[in-house]
């Protein structure tokens, strides 16, 4: 029943460990613009959550994008099929292009009215709004970039991304704490520092990553004059396939900014507890992102090559890892809640309610493990993007986030139950994939 050789595993952890590391270091970016604006109080840690959280929503539809073209370009690899990847790669990065633009234009230009969506306070709005036009310079780097490390991901390229985000990672702390506390006769500017520091950053990843993918790279041998290639039979698959993954993230990564929105017109003291609880559960469940990552360019690359019996023991293996890992984080997490709350400059009330954010997601780990994992790798690399579709919007826009809306701003109930009904899909979209996974209706092979 399940894959469990020294080549599985060795194969899986050398595209997981990289995965792992680059989201830790791509999470701690925002841990420490967090961190260091900490001590300005909640104002200033709102303003960044909600600027963040915008950024996010960008990420997401990133996420897409790249997670579209893995979709393709992983099964395209299993049978090394170049052509088809390097079109699939140009189709990739011509609507990567197009989106950033959009999300920097709004970024650059109506800085105050972006975030006027999640909060209507005005200090937070005051505050934000030149943190949020600096980080705005960085869409367009951040998506190319982005794009271009899943492509890397599909054929096994992990360390050249990796690298430029472990830079990127020095050079936004050392910078943060150069413009925010004002060291080296820079100026003082706390909240508007953390920007300027991210976009340094930003701008050394793109030209390390980016610059690998169309300069040196000799698997895709991708170059800037491929940037107009065409098919029409793979377009048509990449409507078929990557475009689905394309609008499930971008749904999946509204209904956390509108999750944002209601904590916002809820209260400040709720909106800082989030983006502080968000912190550590992001950084305790990277091994969700690495995991869901390795196995959706393990399985793609086993259906490209034709072996269908070895991918379902494949999803076997990591639908038990899965749970398991899941179980392993609940320990860690509420162990790190005290240490880590006490990091910050918080008033009473905001810390019972962040405590009882972990105390929810400590029963919703497993659940959400096995949901991320089967969800974002398994079915997403057996090409089933349409069904993940259903059932990521189902979830979210039918369930979660209509209970979560009515709990806080309606019912006015307490935070805790407002929080709970906001995650409570988790659990439910674990439960459909995996009823999906068990049918084995979820195995696709794409056509070139």
């Amino acid at each position: 029943m399940f894959e469990h050789s020294r080549s599985f595993f060795r194969t899986t952890l050398t595209l997981m460990l990289p995965v792992v590391l680059q989201q830790l270091i791509t999470i701690g970016i925002n841990f420490m613009d967090n961190l260091m604006i900490g001590g300005f109080g909640e104002i200033q840690i709102s303003a960044a959550s909600f600027s963040n959280q915008f950024y996010s929503f960008f990420q997401f539809i990133c996420m897409g994008l790249g997670s579209g073209a893995v979709v393709m370009s992983a099964q395209f690899w299993g049978r090394r099929d170049q052509r088809s990847i390097r079109i699939t790669s140009a189709m990739a990065l011509r609507v990567t292009l197009g989106v950033c633009l959009v999300f920097e234009l709004l970024s650059l230009l109506s800085p105050a009215l972006v975030l006027t969506i999640f909060t209507g306070d005005a200090a937070i709005i005051r505050a934000g709004t030149p943190y949020l036009r600096l980080i705005g310079l960085t869409f367009l780097l951040s998506g190319l970039s982005s794009t271009a490390t899943y492509l890397l991901r599909s054929t096994g390229s992990v360390r050249v991304p990796l690298i430029g985000s472990a830079g990127a990672f020095v050079l936004n702390i050392f910078f943060n704490w150069v413009f925010i506390f004002g060291k080296f006769g820079a100026p003082r500017l706390e909240l508007v520092g953390a920007a300027v520091g991210t976009v340094i950053a930003r701008v050394f990843e793109f030209c390390f990553v980016f610059g690998y993918f169309v300069l040196r790279d000799q698997k895709f041998q991708f170059r800037l004059g491929h940037f107009a290639l065409f098919d029409a039979q793979l377009r048509r698959q990449y409507v078929k396939f990557s475009i689905p993954v394309i609008v499930s993230d971008t749904l999946l990564g509204l209904s956390l900014s509108l999750v944002g929105v209601i904590y916002g017109h809820i209260s400040a003291e709720i909106s800082a507890a989030n983006a502080i609880a968000s912190s550590v559960i992001q950084l305790l469940t990277v091994l969700n992102v690495g995991m869901a990552g390795a196995s959706a360019i393990v399985i793609g690359n086993t259906i490209g090559e034709g072996d269908i019996p070895r991918a379902k023991r494949e999803g076997n293996s990591y639908i038990l890892l899965s749970f398991l890992f899941g179980l392993a984080l609940i320990l860690p997490l509420i162990l790190l809640e005290g240490p880590y709350v006490g990091l910050y400059t918080i008033a009473p009330e905001t810390q019972a309610i962040v405590h009882s954010m972990f105390i929810i997601n400590s029963f919703f780990l497993p659940g959400q493990t096995i949901a991320y994992v089967i969800s974002k790798g398994i079915l997403r690399g057996g090409g089933d993007t349409r069904f993940l579709l259903m059932a990521d919007s189902s979830c979210v826009w039918l369930i979660s986030l209509p209970l979560g809306g009515l709990a806080g701003l309606v019912w006015h109930l307490s935070p805790a139950w407002v929080f709970f009904l906001l995650r409570v899909e988790f659990p439910l979209k674990g439960i459909v994939c995996f009823i999906r996974y068990c049918s084995g209706r979820w195995i696709k092979r794409i056509a070139a």
